[in-house]
């Protein structure tokens, strides 16, 4: 008994004194690095990719000075139905709802419908877009993230887009000078591959600044700004 109660003791002190280094069963994983990456720069816009932690897929973020005051480019993010005309493969954009929030305009649940391509089915997402605006500073802010519970079913052979968020950055430079940055991650769902949902997603920030400076000359959009804001 003496000779167990020895052996014990002389284990457990010879486990205390050995480093831990000699006692650690693995290392601890490193941290991957997420730092955004130049994608493309194209006619004013640069679009970036970075990895997204707990997601194979990628992240994806696009700028760009738009000559437009902010309250023109925020009448063209408030007018949903427009979406077809500007944001790559929507094919249909309607509002569900809208709050009235008095003068920050846009804040809706909007259904939202993809023409993806060959062989991914068409997907489609209902959104909650959210507008906040520092008019002292000169910076709005309109968020753009999926609603999970709104009772609303997709169409036969049309897919829920699994997770959804967008922002929309505008900065004043001057009177008619905004910085713009489009940030969004997009995880189609169905069965698709990570790959196959890259070719799907990347062309989305270039394309939706490069829609945007484009549909922003309509008159229509300056007329709106002036009646909503001055």
């Amino acid at each position: 008994m003496m000779k167990k109660k020895k052996f014990l003791l002389f284990y457990v002190l010879f486990v205390l004194c050995l480093p831990i280094s000699a006692i650690s069963v693995s290392e601890p994983e490193q941290e991957v690095e997420c730092d955004w990456q130049l994608q493309l720069e194209k006619e004013g816009v640069k679009s970036f990719f970075r990895c997204k932690e707990d997601s194979p897929l990628d992240e994806y973020r696009s700028v760009a000075v738009l000559d437009f005051p902010i309250e023109v480019l925020l009448e063209v993010v408030t007018d949903v139905p427009s979406y077809p005309k500007w944001m790559p493969d929507v094919v249909e954009a309607i509002i569900l709802k809208e709050f009235n929030n008095g003068m920050e305009r846009g804040n809706f649940y909007i259904h939202v419908k993809f023409d993806s391509q060959w062989p991914v089915n068409d997907r489609d997402v209902v959104i909650e877009t959210t507008p906040k605006t520092d008019w002292n500073n000169g910076v709005s802010v309109v968020k753009l993230k999926k609603l999970n519970d709104y009772p609303l079913s997709s169409e036969e052979g049309v897919v829920r887009i699994k997770d959804f968020e967008s922002e929309f950055k505008f900065e004043y430079l001057e009177r008619n000078k905004t910085k713009v940055t489009f940030t969004t991650f997009v995880d189609l769902g169905g069965i698709i591959s990570p790959k196959l949902s890259k070719v799907q997603t990347e062309k989305i920030p270039y394309g939706t600044l490069e829609g945007m400076a484009r549909v922003a000359k309509d008159t229509k959009y300056f007329e709106a700004a002036v009646r909503d804001y001055y």
